[in-house]
């Protein structure tokens, strides 16, 4: 082979060898974040030890004023810290007379943190007054520049993504998002189309969780439920594969954040280690989207 020809050849080998290894997966990209159940009632440890497992943010709790000074506490403490992302949820319920001044109160420190107005809703009165509450959470966020995001929950009024759609075609206010969970889905009776859901709501969706579970996980009405560990465990416990759910994501183009959900899980040294083991082993058998 000529000398010039030889070493054109072993140039474009090389560009291609580089392009190849330079092409990731949006989650690849993605560090977890975590909810704070069961971490201790410090945000500075919380945050501190989180971290130093390799987490890139953590989820807390907003149903009732102690709540509103943790989340301040998370906010002071982090507010310097460019690579660690601070949620909360809140836990809207119609029959809590805190709730309606809990998530207005909280509005501006959330738009500090960059955070949006997650939510679950409970015991709402009829779906009228689920629309008027998202409509009034959708135009006030909008006003701090930040999105009210609806959190489907099982056993509540919103119980799936497909449920939070229906409400968010209703309501047709852009600054209504929605929100995915692997337990709460597969609580709705689809573990087993994962991938439909994913394709239908991720392009409206802004968070998305997802826990280990059991292959056969129930899904049925909420009051046979005896507790959540069928859905909710450690990344690498349970026979459920979530690499179709997450490849989806892929696929869908899903560039927000993903979080573990922790509830419940207790009397497991090691799960949030293990969890982000599990969950990079994802990554590395995740197709990266094709572009076009």
């Amino acid at each position: 082979m000529k000398p010039l020809l030889h070493a054109a050849l072993w140039s474009l080998t090389l560009a291609v060898a580089l392009i190849a290894t330079s092409v990731k997966s949006t989650a690849q990209t993605t560090p977890l974040i975590v909810y704070d159940f069961h971490l201790g009632p410090s945000p500075t440890d919380n945050v501190d030890y989180v971290k130093s497992l390799g987490f890139a943010g953590v989820v807390t709790r907003l149903k009732d004023a102690p709540d509103l000074a943790k989340l301040e506490r998370y906010a002071r403490y982090t507010a310097s810290m460019d690579d660690f992302r601070l949620l909360a949820y809140v836990a809207y319920d119609f029959t809590n007379e805190a709730s309606p001044q809990i998530w207005r109160r909280a509005l501006p420190t959330l738009a500090k943190s960059g955070a949006p107005l997650w939510v679950v809703v409970r015991k709402a009165p009829s779906d009228q007054a689920i629309r008027e509450l998202l409509l009034e959470m959708a135009e006030a966020s909008q006003e701090y520049g930040v999105r009210t995001v609806i959190y489907p929950h099982w056993d509540t009024n919103i119980e799936t993504a497909e449920e939070a759609d229906v409400f968010i075609d209703a309501i047709r206010h852009p600054n209504l998002a929605n929100s995915l969970h692997t337990c709460h889905e597969i609580r709705g009776g689809n573990q087993y189309d994962m991938e439909s859901v994913v394709a239908e709501h991720a392009g409206n969706t802004a968070l998305v969780a997802i826990a280990g579970a059991k292959e056969n996980a129930y899904a049925g009405p909420p009051n046979l439920l005896v507790n959540w560990s069928d859905v909710i465990k450690p990344l690498d416990k349970g026979n459920y594969s979530l690499l179709p759910f997450l490849q989806a994501l892929e696929d869908a183009g899903y560039e927000g954040p993903v979080i573990l959900q922790t509830y419940g899980i207790l009397n497991t040294p090691g799960h949030l280690e293990a969890s982000i083991e599990a969950y990079d082993d994802y990554l590395d058998q995740i197709v990266p989207k094709v572009e076009d």
